[in-house]
Protein backbone atom coordinates (compact mmCIF):
# COMPACT_ATOMS: atom_id res chain seq x y z
CA UNK A 1 0.00 0.00 0.00
CA UNK A 2 1.03 3.60 -0.54
CA UNK A 3 1.35 6.17 2.24
CA UNK A 4 1.03 9.72 1.00
CA UNK A 5 1.56 12.97 2.88
CA UNK A 6 -0.82 15.51 1.39
CA UNK A 7 0.62 18.97 0.75
CA UNK A 8 0.01 22.04 -1.38
CA UNK A 9 2.00 24.89 -2.93
CA UNK A 10 1.64 28.58 -3.85
CA UNK A 11 1.17 27.74 -7.54
CA UNK A 12 -2.27 26.37 -6.68
CA UNK A 13 -3.16 29.97 -5.80
CA UNK A 14 -1.75 31.27 -9.08
CA UNK A 15 1.61 32.28 -7.62
CA UNK A 16 4.49 31.51 -9.99
CA UNK A 17 6.90 34.29 -9.09
CA UNK A 18 8.32 35.80 -5.91
CA UNK A 19 6.16 38.93 -6.24
CA UNK A 20 3.00 36.81 -6.10
CA UNK A 21 2.12 37.14 -9.77
CA UNK A 22 0.27 36.30 -11.91
CA UNK A 23 -2.59 36.07 -9.40
CA UNK A 24 -1.26 38.61 -6.89
CA UNK A 25 -2.30 36.48 -3.90
CA UNK A 26 -0.74 37.86 -0.69
CA UNK A 27 1.31 35.22 1.08
CA UNK A 28 -0.77 35.62 4.25
CA UNK A 29 -3.91 34.77 2.28
CA UNK A 30 -2.25 31.71 0.78
CA UNK A 31 -1.19 30.48 4.23
CA UNK A 32 -4.60 31.17 5.77
CA UNK A 33 -6.48 29.36 3.02
CA UNK A 34 -4.06 26.44 2.76
CA UNK A 35 -4.55 25.78 6.48
CA UNK A 36 -8.32 26.28 6.27
CA UNK A 37 -8.47 23.81 3.36
CA UNK A 38 -7.00 21.14 5.63
CA UNK A 39 -3.41 21.00 4.42
CA UNK A 40 -0.65 20.49 6.93
CA UNK A 41 2.43 20.80 4.75
CA UNK A 42 3.64 23.17 2.02
CA UNK A 43 6.29 23.69 -0.59
CA UNK A 44 8.02 27.04 -0.21
CA UNK A 45 7.18 27.95 -3.79
CA UNK A 46 8.93 30.77 -5.67
CA UNK A 47 11.99 31.78 -3.67
CA UNK A 48 11.09 35.03 -1.92
CA UNK A 49 7.31 34.71 -1.98
CA UNK A 50 7.09 33.40 1.57
CA UNK A 51 9.25 35.23 4.15
CA UNK A 52 12.94 34.40 3.67
CA UNK A 53 13.76 35.10 7.31
CA UNK A 54 13.48 31.70 9.00
CA UNK A 55 12.24 33.20 12.26
CA UNK A 56 9.46 35.17 10.60
CA UNK A 57 8.47 32.19 8.46
CA UNK A 58 8.39 29.89 11.48
CA UNK A 59 6.12 32.32 13.27
CA UNK A 60 3.73 32.45 10.31
CA UNK A 61 3.66 28.66 9.93
CA UNK A 62 3.25 27.85 13.63
CA UNK A 63 0.30 30.26 13.86
CA UNK A 64 -1.47 28.06 11.29
CA UNK A 65 -0.09 24.61 12.28
CA UNK A 66 1.72 24.28 8.94
CA UNK A 67 5.05 22.67 8.09
CA UNK A 68 7.42 22.72 5.10
CA UNK A 69 7.91 19.58 2.99
CA UNK A 70 10.30 21.01 0.37
CA UNK A 71 11.89 24.07 -1.13
CA UNK A 72 11.59 25.04 -4.77
CA UNK A 73 14.47 26.10 -7.05
CA UNK A 74 13.57 27.45 -10.49
CA UNK A 75 16.57 28.54 -12.55
CA UNK A 76 17.26 29.23 -16.22
CA UNK A 77 19.92 26.56 -16.37
CA UNK A 78 20.77 27.26 -20.01
CA UNK A 79 21.56 30.89 -19.12
CA UNK A 80 23.76 30.11 -16.12
CA UNK A 81 27.47 30.12 -17.00
CA UNK A 82 28.21 27.43 -14.41
CA UNK A 83 26.98 25.95 -11.15
CA UNK A 84 28.99 28.61 -9.31
CA UNK A 85 26.80 31.40 -10.68
CA UNK A 86 23.66 30.18 -8.89
CA UNK A 87 25.32 28.47 -5.94
CA UNK A 88 24.87 31.49 -3.56
CA UNK A 89 21.08 31.53 -4.17
CA UNK A 90 20.99 27.78 -3.71
CA UNK A 91 22.93 27.92 -0.44
CA UNK A 92 20.55 30.47 1.06
CA UNK A 93 17.57 28.35 0.04
CA UNK A 94 19.10 25.15 1.44
CA UNK A 95 19.76 26.81 4.79
CA UNK A 96 16.09 27.79 4.96
CA UNK A 97 14.92 24.29 4.00
CA UNK A 98 17.17 22.71 6.60
CA UNK A 99 15.90 25.10 9.29
CA UNK A 100 12.50 23.45 8.87
CA UNK A 101 13.83 19.87 8.77
CA UNK A 102 12.62 19.39 5.18
CA UNK A 103 14.53 16.88 3.10
CA UNK A 104 13.71 17.79 -0.51
CA UNK A 105 14.46 20.51 -3.01
CA UNK A 106 12.23 20.49 -6.09
CA UNK A 107 14.31 21.70 -9.04
CA UNK A 108 12.66 23.09 -12.18
CA UNK A 109 14.12 24.48 -15.37
CA UNK A 110 13.05 27.88 -16.70
CA UNK A 111 15.30 27.85 -19.76
CA UNK A 112 14.15 29.91 -22.71
CA UNK A 113 13.78 27.12 -25.24
CA UNK A 114 10.87 28.60 -27.19
CA UNK A 115 7.08 28.44 -27.20
CA UNK A 116 7.18 24.84 -28.40
CA UNK A 117 10.72 23.95 -27.20
CA UNK A 118 11.97 24.48 -30.76
CA UNK A 119 15.28 26.07 -29.74
CA UNK A 120 16.58 22.95 -28.04
CA UNK A 121 16.12 20.95 -31.23
CA UNK A 122 19.36 22.55 -32.40
CA UNK A 123 21.34 22.23 -29.17
CA UNK A 124 24.71 20.56 -29.53
CA UNK A 125 25.95 17.63 -27.47
CA UNK A 126 28.18 20.08 -25.62
CA UNK A 127 25.22 22.31 -24.71
CA UNK A 128 23.30 19.32 -23.38
CA UNK A 129 26.35 18.19 -21.41
CA UNK A 130 26.76 21.63 -19.83
CA UNK A 131 23.08 21.75 -18.92
CA UNK A 132 23.02 18.32 -17.31
CA UNK A 133 26.34 18.83 -15.54
CA UNK A 134 25.07 21.93 -13.73
CA UNK A 135 22.09 19.97 -12.45
CA UNK A 136 24.28 17.03 -11.42
CA UNK A 137 26.57 19.37 -9.48
CA UNK A 138 23.56 20.96 -7.84
CA UNK A 139 22.36 17.56 -6.64
CA UNK A 140 25.75 16.57 -5.25
CA UNK A 141 26.16 19.90 -3.48
CA UNK A 142 22.79 19.90 -1.69
CA UNK A 143 23.21 16.27 -0.62
CA UNK A 144 26.80 16.55 0.60
CA UNK A 145 26.56 19.98 2.23
CA UNK A 146 23.01 19.95 3.61
CA UNK A 147 21.63 16.40 3.43
CA UNK A 148 18.90 17.64 1.08
CA UNK A 149 17.84 15.59 -1.95
CA UNK A 150 17.21 17.38 -5.22
CA UNK A 151 14.18 15.87 -6.94
CA UNK A 152 13.99 17.06 -10.53
CA UNK A 153 10.64 18.24 -11.92
CA UNK A 154 10.18 17.69 -15.69
CA UNK A 155 8.16 20.63 -16.97
CA UNK A 156 6.27 21.76 -20.05
CA UNK A 157 8.30 24.07 -22.34
CA UNK A 158 11.62 23.34 -20.66
CA UNK A 159 14.80 21.41 -21.39
CA UNK A 160 13.44 18.26 -19.73
CA UNK A 161 9.84 17.41 -20.67
CA UNK A 162 9.70 14.34 -22.95
CA UNK A 163 10.24 10.80 -21.68
CA UNK A 164 13.45 10.55 -23.71
CA UNK A 165 14.77 13.71 -22.06
CA UNK A 166 13.71 12.52 -18.61
CA UNK A 167 15.61 9.25 -19.02
CA UNK A 168 18.63 11.17 -20.31
CA UNK A 169 18.61 13.32 -17.17
CA UNK A 170 18.16 10.35 -14.83
CA UNK A 171 21.03 8.46 -16.41
CA UNK A 172 23.42 11.42 -16.45
CA UNK A 173 22.73 12.99 -13.05
CA UNK A 174 21.66 10.04 -10.91
CA UNK A 175 18.91 12.24 -9.45
CA UNK A 176 15.39 11.08 -8.68
CA UNK A 177 12.19 12.77 -9.76
CA UNK A 178 9.51 15.06 -8.55
CA UNK A 179 7.03 13.47 -10.94
CA UNK A 180 4.22 15.78 -12.02
CA UNK A 181 1.35 13.74 -13.42
CA UNK A 182 -0.21 16.63 -15.33
CA UNK A 183 2.94 17.90 -16.98
CA UNK A 184 3.83 14.36 -18.02
CA UNK A 185 0.44 13.64 -19.55
CA UNK A 186 0.34 17.03 -21.31
CA UNK A 187 3.64 16.37 -23.08
CA UNK A 188 3.84 12.59 -23.38
CA UNK A 189 0.23 11.39 -23.41
CA UNK A 190 -2.13 10.82 -26.31
CA UNK A 191 -4.74 13.21 -24.94
CA UNK A 192 -7.45 10.59 -24.60
CA UNK A 193 -9.71 10.17 -21.59
CA UNK A 194 -8.10 7.67 -19.24
CA UNK A 195 -4.75 7.98 -21.01
CA UNK A 196 -1.96 6.10 -19.29
CA UNK A 197 1.36 7.85 -19.91
CA UNK A 198 1.79 8.95 -16.27
CA UNK A 199 0.81 5.63 -14.67
CA UNK A 200 2.91 3.70 -17.19
CA UNK A 201 5.99 5.79 -16.45
CA UNK A 202 5.56 5.35 -12.69
CA UNK A 203 5.18 1.60 -13.10
CA UNK A 204 8.34 1.43 -15.26
CA UNK A 205 10.49 3.61 -12.98
CA UNK A 206 9.16 3.16 -9.43
CA UNK A 207 12.52 3.60 -7.70
CA UNK A 208 13.07 6.99 -9.32
CA UNK A 209 9.76 8.50 -8.16
CA UNK A 210 10.59 10.05 -4.77
CA UNK A 211 8.14 12.94 -4.73
CA UNK A 212 4.84 13.62 -6.50
CA UNK A 213 2.89 16.56 -7.86
CA UNK A 214 -0.76 15.68 -8.40
CA UNK A 215 -2.29 17.44 -11.41
CA UNK A 216 -4.81 16.63 -14.09
CA UNK A 217 -5.44 17.84 -17.65
CA UNK A 218 -8.74 18.99 -19.14
CA UNK A 219 -9.65 16.80 -22.14
CA UNK A 220 -11.47 19.46 -24.18
CA UNK A 221 -8.94 22.21 -23.62
CA UNK A 222 -5.97 19.95 -24.39
CA UNK A 223 -7.73 18.87 -27.59
CA UNK A 224 -8.13 22.54 -28.57
CA UNK A 225 -4.48 23.24 -27.68
CA UNK A 226 -3.27 20.44 -29.91
CA UNK A 227 -5.59 21.16 -32.82
CA UNK A 228 -4.81 24.87 -32.83
CA UNK A 229 -1.14 24.53 -31.86
CA UNK A 230 -1.62 26.82 -28.87
CA UNK A 231 1.49 27.53 -26.80
CA UNK A 232 1.63 26.24 -23.25
CA UNK A 233 1.52 29.66 -21.57
CA UNK A 234 -1.80 30.37 -23.25
CA UNK A 235 -2.97 26.83 -22.45
CA UNK A 236 -2.43 27.46 -18.75
CA UNK A 237 -4.23 30.78 -19.00
CA UNK A 238 -7.32 28.98 -20.35
CA UNK A 239 -7.12 26.39 -17.55
CA UNK A 240 -5.74 23.34 -19.32
CA UNK A 241 -5.04 21.98 -15.83
CA UNK A 242 -8.25 21.01 -14.06
CA UNK A 243 -9.63 19.40 -10.90
CA UNK A 244 -8.08 16.02 -10.17
CA UNK A 245 -11.44 14.26 -10.47
CA UNK A 246 -12.22 15.64 -13.90
CA UNK A 247 -9.20 15.23 -16.16
CA UNK A 248 -7.73 12.68 -18.55
CA UNK A 249 -5.76 10.86 -15.84
CA UNK A 250 -7.77 8.24 -13.96
CA UNK A 251 -6.80 8.91 -10.36
CA UNK A 252 -8.26 5.64 -9.12
CA UNK A 253 -5.91 3.83 -11.48
CA UNK A 254 -3.08 6.08 -10.32
CA UNK A 255 -3.83 5.12 -6.72
CA UNK A 256 -3.69 1.43 -7.65
CA UNK A 257 -0.27 1.89 -9.25
CA UNK A 258 1.07 3.81 -6.25
CA UNK A 259 -0.25 1.04 -3.98
CA UNK A 260 1.39 -1.52 -6.25
CA UNK A 261 4.85 0.11 -6.00
CA UNK A 262 4.40 0.94 -2.30
CA UNK A 263 4.99 4.65 -2.74
CA UNK A 264 5.67 6.43 0.55
CA UNK A 265 6.19 10.16 0.45
CA UNK A 266 4.83 13.58 -0.35
CA UNK A 267 1.97 14.21 -2.77
CA UNK A 268 1.58 17.91 -3.52
CA UNK A 269 -1.91 18.70 -4.79
CA UNK A 270 -1.58 21.31 -7.50
CA UNK A 271 -3.94 23.04 -9.84
CA UNK A 272 -2.24 25.71 -11.89
CA UNK A 273 -4.81 28.50 -12.24
CA UNK A 274 -2.88 31.68 -13.01
CA UNK A 275 -6.01 33.81 -13.45
CA UNK A 276 -8.09 32.41 -10.59
CA UNK A 277 -9.33 34.55 -7.72
CA UNK A 278 -8.33 33.51 -4.21
CA UNK A 279 -11.89 32.27 -3.68
CA UNK A 280 -11.66 30.03 -6.76
CA UNK A 281 -8.25 28.72 -5.74
CA UNK A 282 -9.42 28.05 -2.19
CA UNK A 283 -12.49 26.16 -3.43
CA UNK A 284 -10.39 24.04 -5.81
CA UNK A 285 -7.86 23.25 -3.07
CA UNK A 286 -10.66 21.95 -0.87
CA UNK A 287 -12.29 19.95 -3.70
CA UNK A 288 -9.04 18.26 -4.71
CA UNK A 289 -8.12 17.37 -1.13
CA UNK A 290 -11.59 15.91 -0.52
CA UNK A 291 -11.52 13.92 -3.76
CA UNK A 292 -8.25 12.22 -2.83
CA UNK A 293 -9.73 11.37 0.56
CA UNK A 294 -12.82 9.88 -1.07
CA UNK A 295 -10.74 7.54 -3.26
CA UNK A 296 -8.45 6.65 -0.35
CA UNK A 297 -5.33 8.31 -1.74
CA UNK A 298 -4.75 10.40 1.41
CA UNK A 299 -6.08 10.33 4.96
Amino acid sequence: MSRIISATAPCSWGVWWADGTPSGTPYETFLDQAAAAGYQSLELGPDGYLPTDAGKLREELEARALSICAGTACYQFDQEASFATFRPRLEALCKRIKAFDAKYLVAMDESDVGLYSEKKEHFTAEQWHDFLEKIAQMGRFTREEYGIEVVYHPHIKSMIETEEEIIRLLEYTGLNLCFDTGHHAYVNGDGSRGEKSAVTFIRKHPKRIKYLHFKNVDYNILDKVRREHIDSDTAFDIDVMCDLAEGIIDYRELKSVLDEIGYEGVGVIEQDMPRATTEQAFAAAKRNQEYLRIIGMVD
